[in-house]
């Protein structure tokens, strides 16, 4: 008789820290489940970030993270990452899918996920594929300016073709957006 092994799989997480009390308790927000994930000061080891830390402003500091289950069912951090360069590989794809479908159908603000989408086109995980998917989605159509810093020469040429641009140029009546895109253009990425 085999006895059949339950592996429970804990994706990786990111948000900026929401609020830390006096105490050095503090909660963070998830991208996959609806209650905050509580965390404890004690599991920031790097003393330079934990002095940030202390000093910041509410939404100051972007962590990356993964949490566990407790008892009482709620979330607590489980291990806790400074930069994307930090976090095991084996837990960047299923984060990088997580990511794409915000930038579509999510609730995430932008900005922070176009700090993720560099921090993982920094590192080298975003593929030609992911950018057009990211460039495609609802977010990035309905605001095309965000993502420009964040763009170089060609990928901006590719979100160009994506919103045909030529097209927009064309029109009477232009998206509100289109004269700081256009601007962008002309002074180049």
């Amino acid at each position: 008789m085999s006895e059949e092994i339950k592996i429970i799989f804990e994706p990786l997480d990111f948000c900026r820290v929401k609020k830390i009390n006096e105490k050095g308790f503090g909660f963070l927000k998830s991208i996959y489940y609806p209650n905050d994930i509580f965390f404890h000061f004690s599991q920031i080891k790097k003393e330079d970030f934990l002095d940030k830390l202390n000093k910041m402003k509410r939404g100051d500091f972007l962590l990356y993270f993964t949490s566990k289950l407790l008892p009482d069912n709620k979330r607590k951090v489980d291990k806790l990452w400074y930069e994307l360069k930090q976090v095991p590989v084996d837990l960047i794809q299923s984060f990088k899918i997580k990511i794409t479908t915000e930038f579509n159908t999510g609730t995430i603000n932008v900005f922070d996920l176009l700090f993720v989408f560099n921090d993982l086109k920094m590192n080298g995980y975003i593929s030609e594929e992911d950018l057009i998917k990211i460039l495609n989605s609802q977010k990035i159509k309905n605001l095309p300016t965000v993502i420009l810093p964040y763009l170089d020469e060609e990928e901006f040429e590719i979100l160009k073709k994506i919103l045909d641009f030529d097209s927009i140029s064309d029109l009477e009546v232009k998206p509100f957006w289109f004269d700081e895109f256009n601007k962008k253009e002309k002074n180049g990425i």
